[in-house]
């Protein structure tokens, strides 16, 4: 029983934590089961070693070393305009991203993934590559398309070791184009970049007739104890891979991707029930997830 209690004292802490942090929020109903509630006590450790501030948006003065991709910004994209032009930046078949792809709002070209290699990347953006392994805690990097008339709506990515810097390289350069990170605004512009932390609610829009191409990146946070890093980091590399997926090869994929497909329609297969009928798909979904808390009750007691 008091391991039962401990655990709803938990999960109402890290719904607290949530909304309390966040100045824009999810409705409860939604937080009650939204991913970013149970990443909390993971992402805790980032928070309270972070070397640098806990806002939305964090200072580049951080990162100097990041004023080597601003230099070159015009290099990285031609290439990615080259790649744009040649049909290369297209939607994948990698999972976490999956519901980025839907409706071909979003496609990407990826370029790093910690120390797994993607050969395509080096193949077709020699350049760009170049630059961004001269930056020792870039760790992932794709160019990223939003497409005319699209967007990508409210979400909270899930871990709080990196941080997301992203360079706008072809870009309406309009304040119809941006994201809007907790309550604060950003419309892209060529050249421009800004560091957020990406477990804060945010989103993405493109009400213009122009596609947004920009390098989109993932930074080490910095943290004030080295192991704790080493270990978020290798976490990172470790489930990165699972996931990791060329951008020609298709058979150079992770195999989080090929065990996701059955997920996938699993999740296709929960929204179509919702739509068709909003009630009894969340009380099925409370009774489930129920029924699988008195479950590990009934085992560890």
């Amino acid at each position: 029983m008091g391991f039962i209690i401990g655990c709803i004292v938990i999960y109402v802490a890290c719904i607290v934590f949530v909304r309390t942090r966040n100045r824009v929020t999810f409705p409860l109903s939604r937080q009650l089961t939204d991913f970013s509630t149970f990443m909390v006590p993971f992402n805790l450790p980032a928070y309270g070693l972070s070397k640098v501030e806990t806002t939305p948006r964090i200072s580049k003065d951080h990162f100097p070393e990041l004023q080597l991709i601003e230099d070159n910004w015009q290099v990285i994209r031609d290439e990615a305009l080259a790649l744009y032009t040649e049909g290369k930046i297209t939607a994948k078949d990698d999972l976490p991203a999956s519901s980025f792809y839907k409706d071909n709002r979003w496609t990407s070209f990826y370029l790093k993934l910690y120390d797994n290699r993607i050969p395509s990347a080096y193949e077709l953006a020699p350049k760009t590559m170049a630059l961004l392994e001269q930056v020792p805690y870039l760790n992932l990097a794709l160019f990223a398309v939003l497409m005319p008339g699209k967007k990508l709506s409210q979400h909270h990515d899930p871990f709080a070791y990196t941080l997301r810097y992203s360079l706008g390289l072809s870009t309406p350069n309009s304040e119809k184009c941006g994201l809007q990170i907790d309550d604060f605004h950003y419309p892209w512009r060529d050249g421009d970049s800004i560091i957020f932390d990406e477990t804060y609610l945010h989103s993405a829009y493109n009400d213009t007739e122009t596609p947004r191409i920009i390098l989109m990146t993932d930074i080490d946070r910095p943290l004030k104890l080295g192991f704790v890093q080493k270990g978020y980091w290798y976490f990172g590399r470790f489930f990165n891979r699972l996931f990791m997926i060329d951008n020609v090869d298709s058979s150079h994929s992770g195999i989080g991707n090929k065990l996701g497909k059955g997920l996938l329609s699993y999740q296709r297969l929960l929204k179509s029930f919702k739509k068709k009928n909003r009630k009894a798909y969340y009380i099925s979904k409370w009774v489930v997830i129920g029924g699988l808390l008195l479950l590990i009750a009934s085992a560890i007691i």
